[in-house]
């Protein structure tokens, strides 16, 4: 369970190219930055995410769920038919099974590494 209350703050538009808007989130616990997230989007087309980060000691406390449902919701909004969270390391079995829990299936891209794939986001 979550001991220390979540917060976000979000750069939506944090850089643009073309259709592509850059997201930047950083997660806030208890008053310092405990960790952050980053990718990419395009309306009706994909929600990417490409790097989410906690620190050790707050892993395994349901904020990884927490902001990755943000930015599903955030996926919704914009209309984009699938949410993928880049590069996992074949070895990060609890990042995998997060992702698995929310739904996503994998898809192999390189050795040793995988996408996860959630559609509808």
């Amino acid at each position: 369970m979550k001991s220390k209350p979540l917060q976000v703050s979000a750069s939506w538009r944090y850089e643009e190219s073309g259709e592509r808007q850059h997201y930047l989130i950083e997660i806030w616990l208890g008053g310092h930055r405990a960790g952050r997230a980053h990718g990419w989007f395009e309306r009706r087309g994909p929600f990417v995410l490409e790097k989410i980060e906690l620190e050790r000691a707050q892993r395994s406390k349901g904020y990884g769920s927490a902001v990755i449902e943000q930015l599903r919701a955030k996926a919704r909004e914009k209309e984009c038919p699938e949410f993928i969270i880049r590069g996992a390391r074949a070895n990060n079995l609890r990042a995998i099974k997060l992702y698995e829990s929310l739904g996503a299936r994998p898809v192999e891209t390189a050795l040793r590494l995988f996408d996860f794939v959630i559609s509808p986001p």
